[in-house]
């Protein structure tokens, strides 16, 4: 006998699903109050009975124990799916019998019993089977009226096509609640993905609100990062073409090194949105070769021009496997930060430290920090924390940070400095140590 088609989806194979255990608990609450009825009402009326076969109470007790253990029990820890519906059909369909045998055979009101089994059936079996259960039981009711010698023909024939009637109806009602309850679990499954699809939206479109507030909110300090330098620029070539002849050389000089410092900055933002095209190109290579640690470090302080303010400790590290260039813009670029929000005078700290096959690098300073709940914020494209940053800065550096060290396979994080401020971390994985490349290498154009 084929398993019930209400099963839950994932149940393990041959085992009750919590649907069909339902089932079970509510045919054994069934089951329990009709032995108790017809308890009752057999009790009520044994005094009125010309003859009380011995058979019957026998019959009834069983069917109170059968009742009982059918309401404890646990099915699926106990047997098999199939196993347990065809057991309990068999043992309903038999306490049936024999209780008709022992209140009259064929004269016994009880037959109707059979009715109530079906009923049973059909909530756990198909359409077909429970027409072939009605059937099996008619069977047995025809052994019945056999052994108690019979019945006249019209009352036998009614009899047992109001069980196959009663089988295939209870059969087809239960193949259409079926078949209604598997389409609301699957209407009930598109509403619940449709409405993760729309909070899947919904957050996309927060998300995409978000980048766009802060595209807008780039584009306008990208404009006041250009206009600046491009109106240093134009004021110097102004003053040198009006009053250049008559200025004085050293201030003519000093002008001069100011607009080219300008000009550096101008171009080191226009280097930092092409790196951002890059990254998001997927364009973005490294070129991982063996670099003196002190290079790199001494190199990075002198772009970002802190070499009064730095203190770099290389722990013994001698060699970074990395791409050169990339990695002092990644020390640059902290290094610049940790500068404008560290105080005037504030140091800025330079850890480098070698595990097994890392190399961890610690960029830190004695500004205000960072809150916990916005460290993952800072890495962001176009993140600048605070409502109205006072900070130079168009928010892409530590964006353009995270993304050189992850393209050398490492990971960056930021977090408390001892005694305040911000430390930022990152971790590279080293190969096996080759020779140092010569650290004779152009300056590389970095910082934010």
């Amino acid at each position: 006998m084929s398993q019930s088609r209400t099963s839950g989806a994932g149940a393990p194979r041959g085992s009750l699903s919590l649907e069909e255990r339902r089932t079970e608990r509510s045919i054994a609450v069934v089951r329990m109050a009709v032995v108790a009825v017809v308890a009752v009402i057999y009790l009520s009326s044994t005094g009125i009975r010309p003859v009380v076969r011995p058979l019957a109470p026998s019959v009834l007790v069983l069917a109170a124990v059968y009742a009982f253990w059918s309401l404890l029990a646990h099915p699926d820890e106990t047997m098999s799916t199939n196993r347990f519906q065809a057991a309990t059909l068999l043992v309903d369909a038999t306490l049936i019998t024999l209780w008709c045998v022992a209140t009259g055979g064929t004269n016994s009101e009880y037959w109707t019993l059979y009715l109530i089994a079906l009923t049973a059936v059909a909530m756990r079996f198909s359409l077909m089977e429970t027409f072939f259960s009605a059937l099996g039981l008619a069977v047995l009711y025809v052994i019945v009226l056999s052994i108690n010698g019979g019945a006249s023909t019209a009352a036998s024939m009614s009899r047992l096509l109001l069980l196959l009637i009663a089988g295939f109806t209870l059969g087809v009602m239960a193949q259409q609640r079926r078949t209604h309850q598997v389409q609301r679990e699957l209407l009930a499954q598109v509403a619940e993905d449709r409405s993760q699809a729309l909070a899947e939206e919904q957050a996309l479109v927060a998300r995409l609100r978000e980048v766009d507030l802060a595209k807008s909110e780039f584009v306008a300090v990208a404009a006041h990062e250009f206009r600046t330098p491009l109106s240093a620029i134009l004021g110097v070539l102004s003053t040198l073409r009006t009053h250049g002849n008559g200025l004085d050389p050293s201030l003519r000089e000093e002008l001069l090194v100011g607009a080219e410092t300008q000009a550096q900055r101008l171009a080191r933002l226009v280097d930092d949105l092409l790196t951002v095209a890059r990254i998001e190109d997927g364009a973005l290579r490294v070129d991982m070769q063996p670099v003196e640690a002190d290079w790199l470090v001494s190199h990075a302080i002198q772009v970002s021009r802190t070499g009064d303010r730095v203190r770099a400790d290389l722990g013994g590290v001698q060699t970074i496997r990395c791409d050169a260039d990339q990695m002092v813009r990644v020390l640059t670029n902290l290094i610049d930060n940790a500068r404008k929000y560290s105080p005037p005078d504030g140091a800025i700290f330079v850890t480098v430290a070698e595990g097994p096959s890392t190399v961890s690098v610690s960029v830190r300073d004695e500004g205000p920090g960072i809150p916990k709940e916005r460290r993952a914020e800072v890495f962001d494209r176009f993140r600048r924390l605070g409502e109205k940053p006072q900070k130079p800065g168009a928010g892409l550096g530590l964006y353009i940070t995270r993304s050189l060290v992850e393209a050398h396979g490492g990971t960056i994080r930021v977090d408390e400095a001892p005694g305040g401020g911000a430390d930022f971390n990152f971790t590279i994985p080293q190969a096996q140590r080759d020779r140092p490349v010569s650290p004779d290498r152009p300056a590389a154009a970095t910082a934010v």
